[in-house]
């Protein structure tokens, strides 16, 4: 072979191999991490926030050459249009204020220019597009075409869906899809358009409406002001699917995304408004409930919401909404019939542990610890419920990501519970260790069941989950993603404060024991484990330090790819930093002594989450760091 043309060989090699690696780094900043997990036809969309977020890093691959300027390009261009992604992207008019009636045959318009796009903090950014050094290319033909065949509204009435219904049935519709998005806080949406449309569909061919919801995609959020009620005994029962002749009806409006607020306030405990889903049914339902922290609140009752005979075999996703100051929360016996769902991928959920506690303390015939404001979510039955959530969770074949917050008592805690106890104070003490090890060993199968298929577990422990909990996850061979917050173990116990008329005093103490040890001694360092990230959120600097001391003692042994360190306070970074830098001179010095190479590390990735990203994001770059790549990202809401 003559030098040239091995030369030429071997540029054609380099190529290929760079490409590849371009391929992998702009999949990894642009595809969603829990689409990747969902396997489902959204696995590979690149999302226009996390082009935003990752732009300076994509920026620095551009300016590399022509040749992977042209290549990062081509990539992230084909795929919207590959995936269809035009409404996410472009900057989009829905025609406002018109109806399907008056926009048929009108096709959507888009800015040419540029990508006009709302960050999560509301502010405008503005993305080049289709410009000379534009990164974002793609020819207004292709994309007129789409939007010929594809119809995107902001309202939908009565009228307009017996329109479209008409149309799609006498072969006339000339759209392949019509997407509404109907979002608002105002009442009546249900009354005015959803119930009337809801009516209509119900005398209608099932076959056929169940066709036309293939083509029709409604994401709505509306607001039930007064919550809802089913309108008949059949409903209630859910015996209406058939009519007098024995015909099959239409029974359920079907939406993409569903987001309902609401509740009835009449009542101290809501039965009745989740089985609106029974009548509307969402792939993706997020539902924001009662204002628990009210005079008067309102608990809801979650059962109808995950349970698949009422809410239907299509969810895919459930998120309950849980504000910061709110107490309102799911009970263990609303979650029995989670496995009974086929698609259901995702749970985001708020409990209430102290609840939990409570009950369980009472099971064992002793004291209860808390009682909310409504006396709702008791049971007599707590340690059966508990245990048979967390069996619904481990048996489901379709849940991959497990999110568990606990509600913020603020007003609760042991210590204020132990100064007004009156009786032996050692058996006080010990009927709390004896429930919070009662409710950890119910948590143990989460961890330790090696055939499940949740591979994402993002859990707020509350201190109550013992090493024990943790002892057998070596044997899961599914959880890739484990976030703990409140992850220390708190052991009480008892010390003298002093004396009164009655004897000596006592102060109930609490012990910390720290899981994050354990599970970097125990677990991380294991070839046998399968988590490959891990989470903190940072409360202080002494947790800090502990955690850079446990990366360095095992870093030659950790089988994690990544550590996410999230800060909720942003003093903590500057302490972060020294660390940092101070782990990365001792895996150095590690290394010459005891002779080991750079690629016996497995740890790839550090990611940091802070909320003021621009006060910090030049010091945290300039960190020369050899082991690891360094990523900085900014705390956001659904942030993944």
């Amino acid at each position: 072979m003559s030098t040239n043309k091995k030369i030429k060989t071997d540029n054609i090699l380099q190529d290929i191999i760079d490409f590849e690696i371009l391929r992998y780094l702009v999949n990894y900043l642009l595809i969603s991490k829990k689409n990747k997990k969902n396997n489902n036809n959204t696995s590979n969309q690149y999302k226009i926030n996390k082009f935003y977020l990752n732009r300076n890093e994509i920026l620095n691959y551009i300016l590399v050459s022509k040749k992977w300027y042209n290549f990062i390009s081509l990539t992230i261009s084909n795929n919207i249009i590959n995936n269809k992604l035009f409404e996410n992207w472009l900057n989009v008019s829905y025609n406002d204020n018109k109806s399907f009636i008056e926009n048929y045959n009108n096709q959507n318009q888009y800015d040419k220019n540029s990508i006009l796009f709302v960050n999560q903090e509301n502010k405008l950014c503005d993305i080049s597009f289709n410009k000379e050094f534009s990164i974002i290319k793609i020819k207004e033909s292709i994309i007129d075409d789409y939007f010929k065949f594809n119809l995107f509204l902001n309202q939908i009435t009565i009228d307009d869906f017996k329109e479209i219904k008409m149309k799609f049935e006498n072969n006339q519709l000339v759209y392949n899809r019509i997407v509404v998005n109907l979002e608002t806080d105002e009442k009546g949406v249900e009354d005015d358009t959803l119930f009337p449309i809801h009516e209509y569909i119900s005398n209608e061919n099932p076959e056929i409406i169940s066709n036309l919801f293939k083509i029709l995609e409604l994401n709505i959020n509306f607001w039930l002001s007064d919550g809802y009620s089913p309108n008949s005994d059949e409903e209630k029962d859910g015996h209406h699917d058939t009519d007098d002749k024995g015909n099959k009806k239409c029974t359920a409006l079907y939406f993409n995304n569903l987001l309902v607020s609401g509740f009835d306030i009449e009542v101290v405990e809501d039965e009745e408004t989740l089985k609106i889903f029974k009548i509307l049914k969402g792939k993706n339902i997020f539902y924001e409930g009662s204002d628990f922290g009210s005079e008067c609140p309102t608990h809801i009752n979650y059962s109808a919401l995950f349970d698949p005979n009422n809410s239907g075999q299509q969810v895919e996703s459930i998120i309950v909404k849980n504000e910061c100051d709110n107490e309102e929360f799911v009970e263990a016996r609303h979650l029995i019939k989670v496995n009974q769902f086929e698609n259901l991928h995702s749970i985001t959920i708020p409990i209430n542990p102290f609840q939990i506690l409570s009950n369980l303390s009472e099971e064992i015939g002793s004291y209860s610890f808390y009682r909310n404001r409504a006396e709702s979510g008791n049971s007599k039955n707590m340690k059966s419920e508990l245990n048979q959530m967390i069996n619904s969770f481990i048996t489901s074949k379709s849940l991959k990501n497990l999110n568990i917050s606990s509600i913020n008592l603020i007003f609760f805690s042991f210590e204020d519970f132990a100064r007004y106890f009156q009786g032996n104070f050692f058996n006080f003490i010990n009927r709390i260790n004896n429930t919070i090890e009662s409710f950890s060993n119910s948590f143990k199968p989460l961890f330790s069941e090696s055939n499940t298929s949740i591979e994402r577990i993002e859990l707020d422990c509350m201190h109550l989950l013992n090493i024990d909990t943790f002892s057998n996850l070596l044997n899961n061979k599914s959880i890739k993603y484990l976030y703990l917050n409140n992850s220390d173990f708190i052991v009480y116990y008892g010390q003298e404060c002093g004396y009164s008329g009655r004897g000596i005093s006592y102060d109930l103490v609490p012990e910390p024991i720290s899981i994050n040890q354990y599970l970097f001694d125990n677990i991380f360092s294991s070839s046998l484990t399968s988590i490959r990230h891990y989470k903190i959120n940072f409360k202080d600097s002494d947790e800090l330090k502990l955690i850079f001391n446990l990366i360095l003692n095992n870093i030659f042994k950790l089988q994690l790819y990544s550590l996410i360190f999230e800060f909720k306070e942003n003093q903590l970074v500057c302490e972060f930093v020294k660390e940092y830098k101070n782990l990365i001179n001792n895996i150095s010095t590690q290394q010459q002594q005891q002779q080991q190479k750079p690629n016996n590390i497995n740890l790839k990735e550090i990611k940091i989450k802070i909320k003021d990203y621009d006060e910090y994001i030049q010091e945290l770059n300039n960190i020369n760091n050899p082991y690891f790549t360094t990523i900085i990202k900014k705390i956001l809401n659904n942030d993944d």
